[in-house]
């Protein structure tokens, strides 16, 4: 069992901690220096318009029209598109929102002509809405990491589902820190890239425990708990692999080719799979190992 030749990835797991560490802490450190993460008009609450104009105008020129209404100076040009669209953003009121719409309206038309400047879409989110949403993303959140930890406990050990827990909140946590790194804002996009990221993660993680628990049946298996680990870890790497790079293929394709608004969600989702790959083997297993070692289960006889 323990003659073929193996990777060693739980051998290597300090160096792997470390590495996990300082990205992370680079991440909260970004996330604090920019007063918490970038959010979207979904979580901070907001109105979005997207312009389009019908002639050739700077980014410079749309936004000055913006700061002359007293309405902000966010404008972002959407660059993938081959007409002149630009998506400006401003806060949300308690009421007259309608009214803020409006004025930026007759200011844009006011600046490049009626008939030159095109409202193609307004989505407007109010501060109750937003609340609400945020609160509710949280809850979402919470529970989703107490359920998984109890499908864990209940189909394998409490020990490997609070391995599991810490991998995904590892995987969480360094989303966050490429979404603050890249400066994107926080929308329900990237909510939905973070659950799925927390799926997909946990599917990794299962089928590398699966091959654990299956290999820990006798007692010299227990005997040699990390070599054991490191094995199972060995034996499921090129399901992993595959799995993991067939996901990536159609994941950079929408990033590439998914438009502005689907390139934040393709993001997220692309550091997810890589750092959900990477916490499976590198992270969990390596948990699992530690916790034997502090307190090492029972050993089973054959």
């Amino acid at each position: 069992m323990f003659g073929k030749k193996v990777l060693k990835v739980v051998q290597r797991r300090k160096t792997t901690y470390i590495i996990s560490a300082v990205i992370i802490v680079a991440g909260l450190a970004s996330i604090a220096m920019r007063g918490g993460l970038k959010m979207g008009i979904d979580f901070a609450g907001g109105n979005m318009m997207q312009v389009w104009m019908q002639d050739e105008v700077t980014i410079g020129e749309v936004r000055d029209v913006l700061i002359d209404t007293g309405y902000g100076n966010n404008v972002q040009k959407i660059a993938d598109s081959d007409k002149n669209l630009y998506i400006l953003k401003t806060a949300a009121l308690e009421r007259d929102n309608d009214r803020v719409i409006q004025e930026i309206t007759n200011a844009l038309e006011e600046e490049f002509g009626n008939d030159r400047v095109v409202i193609e879409k307004v989505d407007i989110v109010g501060p109750r809405i937003s609340s609400y949403l945020l609160r509710t993303s949280y809850i979402v959140g919470l529970v989703a990491i107490l359920l998984i930890l109890l499908y864990t406990t209940f189909r394998f050990k409490f020990r490997f589902g609070v391995a599991a827990i810490c991998a995904l909140i590892h995987d969480v946590l360094i989303v966050l820190s490429f979404i603050s790194f890249f400066g994107k804002e926080m929308d329900t996009f990237i909510l939905a890239a973070l659950l799925t990221i927390i799926g997909y993660s946990l599917n990794d993680t299962i089928v590398v425990f699966d091959r654990v628990r299956e290999n820990l049946r006798s007692a010299k298996a227990f005997e040699d708990y990390e070599n054991t680990v490191n094995l199972s870890i060995n034996q499921s790497l090129s399901r992993t692999i595959i799995t993991s790079i067939t996901t990536l293929l159609v994941v950079i394709s929408l990033y590439v080719v998914g438009g502005n608004i689907m390139r934040n969600f393709a993001f997220a989702l692309i550091v997810g799979i890589l750092v959900g790959t990477y916490s499976s083997m590198f992270v969990a297993s390596a948990i699992l190992v530690d916790w034997h070692r502090l307190k090492p289960e029972k050993t089973k006889k054959v």
